[in-house]
């Protein structure tokens, strides 16, 4: 088996728990608190703590650069290089800590994300994925234990503590932090000078519902949205399965200059997504929103399903938004993302009063199609990556909006898709029966 192939896979898996249990919590924090005290609790609690991860995005402002180039020094045996960088890195989250004056919750939670997306991003970028995902593991029965403690914050406040921790004790432990160096140091800051405005237009994008919709319709609203979209977005962990396993692929190949590679796996990684992304959206929506009611105790409305077909939007570009930024495109990246953040943010601001929980999740599908539309453009002028790569998307979403009908017309549906996608679903069994038979 290739290197490249041993890195995708075994990133692949270790994502699979890592950031599997990172999206788990969202959805067991949203239950347990909605059942334990509330839906306007919940609604005030998932808009904090949104903002604090928001806010985590400028304290980890060079956790992309430092997995971008810790990929690239490693292609090519710097690990002096590597270590220049880490320090500068991890301690910038720290400077969330000035924020305790304004609210101790915020500045605590926000410098914990800060340190774990620091750390998240380095150990992929060092090819070293699994690590991750034994912090995780170790750091999960912390997040259970809070669900007892009678504070609405403990769960997370003990999950990022315990990752904090973890991460102190790795750097230590394999002798990580070097000296900075005036280089690395310029290379971190220009590049983080425009990845940073790309990743924070991303995580609004995430974050943004929950605290938008507090500020414009009050926490009774919030409280819906949280519901709809802590589920909707654990189908975003299966584009950053893949994301953080192959943006180290991205940066390594690039850096040997092998840019045929990075199209042909930027055109794969699309079309598997889109198949498995449409197939579970048209699965979800069946039982969903009676199932989600039940769970929460309360009516989700059809704000799951928007949010759904919103989250299928965001994965489908995923791949090809990675390959722009990891490579030497990282200008046209952010420009594409912040347009999709203007874009929901302004239609927020009529849609939300307008219409509640629903007017989020269809602000959050404008953004995202805004993203979509400068993917496609980019990709194809930049990298090669052809446009018809996205045509399913829109065969998908149209017939998934046979929801609103009927549960009988979204089962003719989704009959229709895999009729559609037949070569595609052909495919994909051909790749579980080789990963099945250990096959190279």
């Amino acid at each position: 088996m290739s290197y490249e192939r041993k890195i995708l896979l075994r990133h692949s898996l270790a994502s699979i728990l890592s950031l599997g249990l990172t999206g788990l919590t969202r959805f067991l924090y949203s239950a347990i608190v909605a059942r334990r005290f509330g839906l306007r609790e919940l609604g005030m609690a998932n808009s904090l703590i949104s903002q604090a991860f928001f806010l985590a995005i400028p304290l980890s402002f060079f956790a992309v650069a430092l997995g971008k180039y810790a990929s690239q020094f490693l292609g090519s045996g710097d690990a002096d290089s590597i270590r220049s960088m880490t320090l500068p890195s991890f301690l910038l989250p720290l400077a969330g800590l000035l924020l305790l004056p304004v609210n101790g919750y915020l500045g605590i939670l926000s410098t914990l994300r800060g340190i774990q997306l620091t750390l998240r991003s380095f150990l992929y970028g060092i090819h070293r994925g699994e690590h991750y995902a034994y912090v995780m593991i170790l750091a999960f029965p912390g997040f259970f234990i809070g669900l007892l403690l009678p504070d609405v914050f403990a769960p997370y406040l003990l999950f990022l503590g315990l990752t904090a921790l973890a991460a102190l004790f790795y750097m230590v432990r394999f002798d990580l932090l070097g000296r900075p160096r005036r280089r690395e140091m310029g290379l971190l800051v220009k590049y983080s000078s425009f990845a940073f405005l790309g990743t924070l237009s991303g995580v609004f994008l995430i974050q943004g519902p929950y605290f938008m919709s507090e500020y414009l319709s009050g926490p009774e609203v919030s409280g819906v949205v949280s519901a709809a979209l802590s589920t909707a977005f654990l189908l975003t962990y299966l584009p950053q399965i893949l994301q953080s396993a192959i943006t180290p692929i991205f940066s390594y190949e690039y850096g040997r200059n092998e840019k045929g590679y990075v199209k042909l796996l930027t055109e794969k990684t699309t079309s598997l997504l889109i198949l498995a992304t449409g197939v579970t959206v048209f699965l979800l929506m069946l039982p969903g929103r009676e199932t989600l009611s039940a769970i929460f105790g309360f009516d989700v409305g059809p704000a799951l399903y928007t949010a759904l077909m919103a989250m299928e939007i965001y994965i489908a570009y995923n791949p090809t938004i990675v390959a722009l930024n990891a490579t030497a495109y990282v200008k046209k990246g952010t420009l594409v993302a912040l347009s999709g953040a203007l874009v929901a943010l302004f239609s927020w601001l009529y849609l939300i009063p307008a219409f509640g929980a629903v007017g989020v999740t269809v602000g959050l599908m404008l953004g995202y199609a805004a993203i979509l539309a400068g993917v496609t453009r980019y990709g194809a002028m930049l990298l090669g990556v052809s446009r018809r790569i996205y045509a399913p998307l829109g065969v998908a979403l149209l017939l998934q909006s046979s929801v609103f009908i009927s549960k009988y017309a979204l089962t003719l549906a989704f009959l229709l898709f895999l009729l559609y996608e037949r070569e595609e679903v052909r495919e994909a069994m051909g790749i579980i029966r080789s990963l099945r038979n250990g096959e190279n």
